[in-house]
């Protein structure tokens, strides 16, 4: 508590007319005393610079990363030119991701993000969410060491981790332990096979997130040279 004393200077020629009216002059001294009590009171630090919701600076809280994870494109394969082919084959990917409703991919809860639209019998009667692309030529993508496409695997892998971490559901039935992902451990290794005409095989080859969560969750991508992070946020 700040207390906070008043003295008033009266004239000579007033005090006189002043002592006839001690009650109002206690009482002026009294009132201002009071208020710039209260005004230094007001004005202590972390009170009126506190943000107020509704105000102009408030704080917001930022949605909350689950988990998150990077890749570095520089590194993902020994061979200069499979390297570049990988990288070009992931950045085609993102672009197919972001055409996702108009680059925002949310999914809502018990909803499953598939890599690709042929999907598992278990999934058919699940809310789906996938990106539109089958990894060919005319789809935009490379061909690295004979298959158009090579180097998803790598994205999808990078998403597997990332999901399983945010502890959401995550269905991969074909790992990719027939040649390591650099950056990724071998169990979030995941296989990426589609084929025009569906199947098992191919079905078998996807990446399935499904959000068991009680809210919904957004996947984030960010490209900073060549590191390539993948965040899963609540959307509280």
């Amino acid at each position: 508590m700040i207390y906070l004393v008043v003295y008033a200077i009266i004239p000579a020629s007033s005090q006189k007319r002043q002592a006839k009216q001690p009650d109002a002059f206690f009482m002026t001294n009294l009132i201002l005393s009071s208020i710039l009590s209260a005004s230094l009171l007001l004005a202590r630090p972390g009170i009126l610079n506190a943000p107020i919701a509704g105000m102009a600076g408030q704080l917001i809280e930022e949605s909350h990363i689950l988990a998150s994870e990077s890749l570095d494109l520089s590194r993902r394969a020994p061979v200069e030119s499979v390297n570049e082919g990988f990288k070009e084959n992931i950045l085609i990917a993102l672009e197919h991701l972001k055409r996702i409703n108009n680059g925002t991919l949310i999914l809502q809860p018990g909803e499953v993000f598939a890599f690709h639209k042929n999907i598992l019998p278990q999934f058919k009667g699940e809310k789906i969410i996938a990106q539109e692309s089958g990894f060919g030529v005319k789809d935009g993508y490379k061909v690295v060491a004979g298959l158009p496409g090579n180097g998803v695997c790598h994205l999808a892998s990078l998403m597997n981790k990332v999901a399983r971490k945010a502890g959401l559901e995550v269905v991969s039935e074909v790992n990719h332990n027939f040649a390591g992902i650099p950056g990724i451990e071998r169990e979030y290794g995941t296989s990426i096979y589609f084929m025009p005409g569906g199947g098992r095989n191919s079905a078998n080859q996807n990446l399935y997130i499904n959000n068991n969560k009680q809210f919904p969750v957004e996947f984030v991508f960010d490209l900073s040279d060549n590191q390539l992070q993948f965040a899963i946020k609540s959307l509280l």
